[in-house]
């Protein structure tokens, strides 16, 4: 059995062997033939220049004509050490034709020099500068057409438009002629001086607004947006275009996700929900973020969820010493662990599996690996099952921050940042309930607590799991109809990279006990989302019927008590709200909560959210 094994390994190395020798005679034998071919368009251009020189003189022409063939002799082995033919020529920049008429001029000089001091024949200036000149153009011909009809057969099949006649249009019409991706025919730009004019031999064929009429005229198959920069409405804009049309719409993700690179193929994918309603340009101030992280130790709680995932990315990104990955769920912290450590195998990544609310355990997280930055993203979020479920919210979203921030008190953690909802405002929800009890906490922590905290309120996310706009993609999937619980329904919406990168900033702000909101933008209303979402793929006439509001929903969110005051900070996305006037302490908060879960153990439901409503209106407007 082993030398059956053996003799069959044996055979697939001498496969491959005999495979690497064809693929290198192959290679050998292509580079064999174009030196022939260069050294044919060499003679093809010492013939010429000679022409050009003496005309019809034959006797003059054989009189110079060794001359000439001692040129192309220097020229020939010039090229050959010069690395000419090392080259891939299918792929040539500007910067390989140069190196081609360097090899070139080499052999024109070395001919030069070597005639002068030999003196063994005779080379007319003008014979030799034209059959340098003329051989270069011969050469420098024979490649670019080559590149030309070869990029005709291989990307005669998809016809792409581009829309951005600016730098990285041009840097994306370079990677798909580079790729052979496709075949661009026409640029689109609002620019008025690019209008009609050719850019890299592709014409600028219209605006934006002038997409859907050339969809058919061009015959195009795919439309790209080559504006990483781009807003959510130009988006729009561009996606209304194409709506209805058998073309594919793709874009680069925003331009905070591609740092300090150039886009490329690999960066484009199709138009999605996030990009018409949440995408918004968001800068950040590097500098104080990557202060308070560099070189720190840093817990995320609900690594594995939507928002806690994405911290995690964004924090990898300013150099961390340690980055702790905390969940219950192990396969979403797999699979954060994963995609992290195959982006920087050097980044040291600690997977936890655990549940914030084991004291315990979590005692045991912080003396072993000492946190000095925790942002705590752990939370049930559902509003409906948490309806259903008060114990639960309670325990997760109050008792299990409230155990957090006393462990980041007793082990001197830097920074505390806590992720709130807007839900918590007036909440008529337990969900929201528990995370206003939780936010109520974080602002009572006694002044001999070191830690910084800051809590960031913010609203409705695109994308996140198990979100409302999961579920209308399944219905559309399904064919409808899209359930809606009523019209009026508005809703405000952020992306979750730019959410995050602003909690991230928040972080950075921080200073005592603090609450941060997030300018959402305007609420908008939810059907007009689902909507938007049924025509993105492809199914614009979907039916919607309306089921009615469930228990602890509002038709529309807020961000704000009336008697909070937002004041500016140093970025124009963030509001800080200060408070003074909280009437109950951290220690009496804690025991309501603990009272309220045995209450509602025992069935007095009412009597539990009666005992937790002190929490809520334990704050005195009138300081």
């Amino acid at each position: 059995m082993i030398d059956k094994t053996q003799k069959k390994e044996n055979s697939q190395r001498t496969s491959t062997l005999e495979y690497s020798k064809i693929k290198l005679l192959l290679k050998s034998s292509r580079n064999l033939w174009l030196f022939f071919i260069d050294t044919a368009l060499l003679f093809l251009s010492g013939a010429i220049a000679l022409f050009v020189r003496f005309g019809f003189n034959f006797t003059e022409m054989r009189k110079y004509a060794p001359g000439v063939l001692l040129l192309i002799m220097f020229t020939a082995i010039s090229n050959l050490f010069n690395g000419t033919y090392k080259i891939v020529w299918r792929y040539a920049q500007p910067v390989e034709f140069l190196k081609l008429l360097r090899g070139l001029f080499i052999g024109y000089a070395l001919t030069v020099i070597f005639i002068h001091f030999t003196r063994i024949t005779v080379l007319p200036r003008s014979v030799g500068m034209l059959t340098f000149l003329g051989g270069y153009f011969l050469l420098f011909s024979a490649r670019t057409t080559y590149q030309f009809l070869l990029g005709i057969r291989k990307s005669s099949g998809k016809r792409i438009g581009i829309v951005g006649a600016g730098d990285a249009g041009v840097i994306l019409l370079n990677e798909i002629k580079r790729t052979n991706y496709g075949r661009v025919v026409a640029f689109f730009d609002d620019d008025p001086a690019k209008l009609h004019r050719t850019i890299a031999n592709v014409k600028v064929v219209g605006t934006i607004d002038e997409i859907d009429k050339f969809i058919d005229e061009l015959e195009l198959d795919e439309i790209l947006i080559a504006i990483p920069s781009a807003s959510k409405e130009l988006i729009a804009r561009v996606s209304d275009k194409v709506s209805g049309k058998h073309v594919t719409l793709k874009t680069f993700p925003p331009i905070s996700q591609l740092l300090d690179r150039e886009p490329t193929i690999a960066d484009l994918r199709e138009i999605s929900i996030q990009d018409i309603i949440g995408r918004e340009p968001v800068t950040v101030d590097l500098n104080s973020i990557s202060g308070y992280i560099s070189g720190k130790t840093v817990l995320v709680t609900g690594a594995g969820g939507s928002i806690g995932s994405e911290i995690a990315r964004q924090v990898a990104n300013f150099s961390p010493k340690k980055l702790i990955l905390l969940g219950r769920g192990e396969n979403s912290i797999y699979e954060i662990y994963n995609e992290l450590k195959e982006k920087d195998t050097a980044l040291e990544l600690i997977p936890v599996i655990a549940d914030v609310t084991d004291e315990k355990f979590m005692e045991q997280v912080f003396s072993g690996y000492k946190p000095q930055i925790v942002f705590h993203a752990a939370a049930h979020k559902h509003v409906f099952f948490m309806q259903t479920n008060l114990y639960e919210a309670l325990r997760v979203n109050a008792l299990g921050t409230i155990n957090l921030v006393k462990l980041s008190c007793k082990y001197s953690v830097e920074r505390f940042v806590f992720i709130s909802t807007d839900k918590a405002v007036h909440p008529t929800s337990y969900m929201g309930l528990s995370k206003r009890i939780a936010e109520l906490y974080l602002l009572t922590i006694p002044e001999t607590c070191s830690t910084r905290i800051a809590i960031v309120r913010f609203g409705n996310v695109i994308g996140s799991r198990g979100s409302v706009l999961w579920k209308f993609k399944k219905q559309i999937e399904k064919g409808g109809p899209l359930t809606i619980t009523d019209p009026r329904m508005k809703r405000y919406w952020m992306s979750i990279p730019e959410a995050v990168s602003l909690v991230i900033q928040s972080g950075a702000f921080s200073n005592k006990r603090e609450l941060y909101v997030l300018d959402m933008g305007e609420q908008i209303p939810v059907e007009k989302v689902a909507k938007t979402l049924a025509k993105l793929m492809g199914k614009p006439d979907i039916p919607v019927i309306y089921t009615g509001a469930v228990p602890g929903e509002k038709l529309e969110e807020e961000l704000f008590y009336e008697f909070e005051k937002p004041e500016p900070t140093d970025h124009p996305k963030i509001s800080r709200v200060r408070y003074t006037q909280i009437t109950l302490n951290s220690d009496e908060i804690e025991s309501i909560v603990k009272q309220s879960m045995e209450l509602y153990i025992s069935g007095k439901e009412k009597e539990a959210v009666d005992l937790l409503q002190k929490i809520v209106s334990a704050v005195n407007p009138d300081e």
